[in-house]
């Protein structure tokens, strides 16, 4: 009896031991932060939410040290697209040499106009992580301490923003604060008269039809002029408090971040410019610095209705279609060789066509579809 009572009393007391264990509760996957990359030496873990938004900072025994939402998600902007059309007559003099004069129709005329409202996303990114000496990986960095400085506050990387007034064109606001570096691939229609035809209307689309009236085929051209959206400037480098340490100008992304023989390096990247940027990371708050720009090529054509990306690798890669201010219209996961992207819907402009290996982008180019 004495012996079942001791039983009974060990029982209860695991219960309650069990009972009074912590249980830890958090939204989307967990990652670290290395004890290399932290003030104390001690390694953190991080929550990150669904959208990258938010993420909340643990110790060693799960407490919670810092939580953090992105000031710059749900932030509204508003976006206008205005479509105007035109009829050309092929059969005047000039006919693929620009010279519109002897066009049925002079002046472009307005025949749709939609103003579309719109929320800002998350603008946080991660990135690998690599240690010379195997110490460390970390498949996705999103905040940390003394990587790209040696101070106690926890910093991050966010792109960079601006709001375009829904007055101005997207196209005057791109061409004032871009750097003049940009790579564009026109987009040919496999016909001289007609690719000559478009890039002197600067028309987004055609389409061929039958006139009754002058019983002659004629051509309408389509024109699309997008007004307001966001422009990408680069990344900042921001600490939890909203400060900016440092500034990427031009840079869209950061892929990964290597430590070799003391000295940490961060590879970026930089759409505007088709080219990945190296840059040397410095502690005790001397900064980043810029080291190289490598141009990366990428094969795109157009075979009829299609977009044709050539990829050399065999490694599991994505091919992203995104307009200018970000949003993505096509995608597809990329095999070796050809992959043809249906255009079928996309209105004309400019777009970036980004080619993704492990989430990180390693080639990209600007396409110009009429």
């Amino acid at each position: 009896m004495k012996r079942l009572n001791s039983l009974l009393l060990l029982a209860i007391c695991c219960v309650c031991c069990f009972a009074q264990e912590p249980v830890l509760s958090f939204e989307g996957d967990l990652y670290f932060i290395p004890g290399s990359m932290t003030k104390s030496g001690e390694a953190f873990m991080v929550s990150a939410g669904y959208n990258n938004d938010s993420f909340i900072i643990y110790d060693g025994e799960f407490n919670v040290v810092k939580t953090f939402t992105d000031p710059t998600a749900g932030q509204p902007y508003q976006s206008r697209m205005v479509t105007m059309t035109r009829i050309y007559d092929p059969s005047t003099d000039g006919w693929g040499n620009g010279n519109i004069t002897r066009s049925v129709t002079e002046d472009w005329t307005v025949i749709d106009d939609q103003i579309y409202d719109n929320i800002t996303s998350s603008t946080i990114s991660g990135f690998e992580v690599y240690s010379d000496d195997n110490s460390y990986h970390s498949r996705e960095l999103f905040v940390s301490q003394t990587l790209f400085d040696d101070d106690e506050e926890f910093e991050y990387v966010r792109r960079k923003q601006t709001i375009i007034p829904i007055t101005t064109k997207y196209s005057d606001y791109a061409k004032e604060h871009s750097n003049g570096n940009e790579t564009y691939y026109t987009i040919s229609y496999g016909d001289k008269r007609i690719d000559s035809l478009m890039n002197a209307t600067g028309a987004s689309a055609y389409q061929w039809f039958w006139d009754e009236e002058t019983g002659k085929q004629l051509i309408r051209l389509y024109k699309h002029e997008t007004y307001g959206g966001l422009f990408d400037e680069g990344l900042e480098i921001a600490s939890l408090d909203g400060s900016v340490k440092a500034t990427l100008p031009g840079v869209s992304s950061i892929s990964s971040a290597y430590c070799f023989r003391g000295t940490c390096y961060v590879k970026g990247y930089s759409s505007a410019e088709n080219c990945s940027v190296l840059y040397q990371l410095g502690g005790a708050g001397s900064g980043v610095s810029e080291l190289s720009r490598t141009k990366a090529g990428l094969s795109v054509r157009r075979i009829g209705n299609e977009l044709v990306i050539d990829c050399n690798s065999d490694e599991q890669q994505t091919i992203v279609m995104s307009t200018m201010d970000g949003r993505v219209v096509k995608s597809l996961t990329a095999k070796h060789g050809s992959n043809a992207i249906s255009l079928d819907g996309l209105m004309g402009g400019i777009y970036n066509v980004t080619l993704y290996r492990q989430s990180s982008p390693v080639r990209s180019s600007k396409i110009s579809i009429r």
